[in-house]
């Protein structure tokens, strides 16, 4: 329009020139301003966040996609190139590298493998997906993607992957020792990867019937035999707890390992279970059940206890004598003990033997005697002593525990000949004299 005006001498060439050049710097404010649309720091989407589980590890699968489109790069055509407008490439995002992070306020470690993942190219609509093993089972992590000169960190929550449809289980206690008549407890941990609000029927497969079991609940500690997630939560921790019996009884071998399963069982599978000897389960069955499982191990222990026994554990000496007393050293555990050494714990000036000192084993419900003798000082003044017999006993190169007895001595002075004589011959006259007496009386 101002060409116009200029051919018609509405307007000076100066007038004209200064129209072009505003003109010129619009259409360059424009192109900056479109540019910085185009170029802005772009965005890179967290679509998906899946957790799964393949075999005994856990996996997250990661699916990114690039937020900016290339429309306004399209109104730039009648400014720009449309060449040099494709080599710019407004729609892509080059070299994003992506890790998994612990969920931790101050910049959690790298839990996943590999470390750090490169996409080379993340284009507008086309998602990339990417898969890390998770070193760490954890339900929240925090993604970092590097990209553009910029470190973006947010926190996702995983998505856990309903396609398996089960519920899986782990422990990380997988191999424990128990001794007999005590109980072992493994931390096992369900976590839930199925679409489904039904529960799980807990069960154990694989032990020998003498050995009792229990799911319980580590907060309120109730037993549990059947388990349904709560509501918004896909986790959670139980604790199966093992009775062994005192005493083997032949069905298992000591201090070899025994393998057994733990199950999460829907409908299904429970009726397979059923089908199957609970307590010789394989493992070539145990695989056969579809529902989550863990393979566990237990290492059965005997366990040596000894029992000192006394007829007595109260003596009365007099002074200058001696304690002279038989103990019976008894084994009411399930391990062969040996090395037994009984000692008493003495006072002063007091002396005292065990007859045999050492005892070289004590079989399962065997019994070994020994004599002890307690001998005071000659001087030793009238009262009560407790002498404490201690034990110690080793079973497998293990201290056993054993129960300290006490031997009670009270000891009395010795009794006076010479003043119970004279009492004697005083008592003897009297009544001497007395019968004397009433004779004479009869007489009369």
């Amino acid at each position: 329009r101002q060409r116009e005006l200029r051919a018609r001498n509405l307007i000076s060439e100066a007038e004209l020139e200064q129209a072009r050049t505003r003109m010129e710097g619009a259409r360059v404010n424009y192109l900056q301003a479109a540019l910085a649309i185009v170029f802005a720091t772009p965005h890179v989407v967290i679509d998906r966040a899946v957790k799964f589980q393949r075999g005994d590890r856990k996996f997250v699968r990661l699916t990114l996609r690039n937020e900016e489109s290339g429309a306004e790069g399209a109104k730039l055509t009648s400014f720009i190139d449309s060449t040099l407008l494709r080599q710019l490439r407004p729609e892509e995002v080059p070299n994003v590298f992506v890790s998994l992070k612990d969920d931790s306020p101050n910049g959690g470690a790298i839990i996943s493998q590999p470390y750090e993942a490169r996409i080379p190219v993340l284009r507008f609509g086309e998602p990339v997906t990417l898969e890390f093993r998770l070193l760490r089972d954890v339900d929240v992590v925090t993604v970092s993607a590097t990209y553009a000169n910029q470190t973006s960190e947010r926190r996702v929550f995983l998505e856990k992957d309903a396609s398996a449809n089960i519920v899986s289980m782990q422990s990380a206690q997988f191999s424990q020792e128990g001794d007999l008549g005590s109980q072992v407890s493994y931390d096992v941990s369900l976590e839930r990867f199925t679409s489904g609000a039904g529960g799980v029927r807990l069960e154990v497969g694989g032990l020998p019937r003498e050995i009792r079991y229990e799911f319980h609940d580590p907060a309120s500690g109730a037993r549990l035999t059947q388990f349904r997630f709560p509501e918004g939560t896909t986790s959670q921790r139980l604790a199966l707890v093992l009775f062994l019996p005192h005493r083997d009884a032949g069905r298992f071998v000591l201090d070899r390992p025994l393998s057994f399963y733990a199950f999460a069982l829907d409908n299904e599978a429970t009726q397979r279970f059923n089908e199957l000897s609970r307590d010789s389960l394989t493992a070539a069955e145990a695989q056969g059940i579809a529902s989550g499982k863990v393979r566990l191990e237990l290492i059965p222990r005997g366990k040596g206890e000894l029992e000192l026994r006394a007829a007595n554990l109260y003596h009365q000496i007099t002074r200058g004598d001696s304690v002279v007393m038989d103990l019976t050293v008894r084994n009411t555990g399930s391990r062969l003990v040996n090395t037994v050494r009984i000692t008493p714990d003495l006072g002063a000036d007091w002396r005292g033997t065990v007859t045999p000192e050492l005892i070289p084993e004590v079989p399962i419900d065997g019994e070994a005697r020994v004599r002890l003798v307690l001998v005071p000082p000659l001087d030793v003044a009238e009262g009560d002593y407790d002498v404490k017999l201690r034990t110690d006993a080793l079973s497998a190169d293990r201290q056993v525990d054993t129960e300290d007895k006490t031997v009670r001595v009270h000891v009395v002075p010795p009794a006076n000949w010479l003043g119970t004589s004279l009492l004697v011959v005083l008592l003897v006259g009297i009544v001497t004299g007395m019968v004397a007496f009433g004779l004479k009386l009869t007489r009369r």
